[in-house]
């Protein structure tokens, strides 16, 4: 999956597990993230389907793409594999630095006093109030999310066990990453208690996800796809961007000369006789 996660993706995930019989799977993800909402409904989606999901990395698995791999029971990454923070956006805003910003004002107006409003109403005006539950809610339902999946799947363990919290708190700090796009290599998600394994440590691994990886990338740059879906079973799902062509009329300045007559070109050879 190379693009960004949303409910139109429990069809290309559902299509996928039906035609697996085992009770455990291998998932190749790659995706920049997507909706935790959708991702909840993927995570029970597989969770009722297996029993034992490993979720094999080669490139980057963001945002909700990490929450997802919080949700296996190990994770295999090769050195070019990235997970990313899973602090909330938004509308591409980090929601930590929407109520960061409404914070410093009120400490402001807390100490200048209430004539400072003045100043501050331009920043304020953006925004409607609501916002502010938003950011909140956003912020708790990632951390929820994350706190439950790395309990009872990743790490099983009690979900308010230290060890769980030092991981939320570090991937959900806006303060710490200072960009939702920052990558988390795999020395740092091991260092944090995660079950990773480098993808070197299996025979010919790696050198297969690579190559595998690396097809994908050929495939999704020579066609209109954007999003794909498939299985070893030869199940493939996926989305395709619809190409529209515009011919847009040019328009000639008034006055401009018109250009000459094409000069008429010689017509076949002549037979005499």
């Amino acid at each position: 999956m190379r693009a960004y996660i949303d409910d139109s993706d429990l069809t290309g995930f559902g299509d996928l597990t039906h035609s697996i019989a085992s009770d455990a799977v291998d998932i190749l993800l790659v995706s920049n993230g997507g909706s935790p909402e959708a991702t909840e409904r993927i995570v029970s989606l597989l969770h009722e389907r297996f029993k034992a999901i490993r979720f094999i990395i080669p490139a980057n698995a963001y945002s909700a793409a990490t929450l997802i791999c919080f949700a296996g029971n190990e994770i295999v990454m090769t050195p070019l594999a990235t997970l990313g923070p899973i602090d909330p956006q938004i509308n591409g805003v980090p929601a930590r630095a929407i109520l960061r910003a409404f914070e410093a004002i009120e400490e402001k107006l807390r100490a200048e006093g209430p004539q400072a409003i003045a100043a501050y109403m331009p920043l304020i005006s953006k925004y409607d109030l609501h916002i502010l539950e938003i950011c909140k809610s956003a912020q708790e339902l990632s951390e929820e999310l994350a706190r439950n999946w790395l309990g009872s799947y990743m790490l099983g363990i009690d979900e308010q066990d230290p060890g769980v919290g030092k991981i939320v708190d570090f991937f959900s700090s806006f303060d710490i990453h200072k960009s939702h796009g920052r990558s988390i290599d795999r020395t740092k998600v091991r260092e944090l208690g995660l079950k990773v394994v480098n993808a070197e440590e299996i025979d010919h691994l790696a050198d297969l996800v690579q190559s595998l990886y690396n097809q994908y990338e050929l495939w999704f740059d020579k066609t209109g796809f954007y999003k794909m879906f498939e299985n070893a079973h030869g199940i493939n799902w996926g989305r395709q961007a619809e190409t529209v062509t515009l011919q847009l009329p040019i328009a000639v300045p008034q006055g401009t000369p018109l250009p000459p007559p094409a000069a008429p070109q010689p017509g076949p050879p002549q037979r005499s006789g």
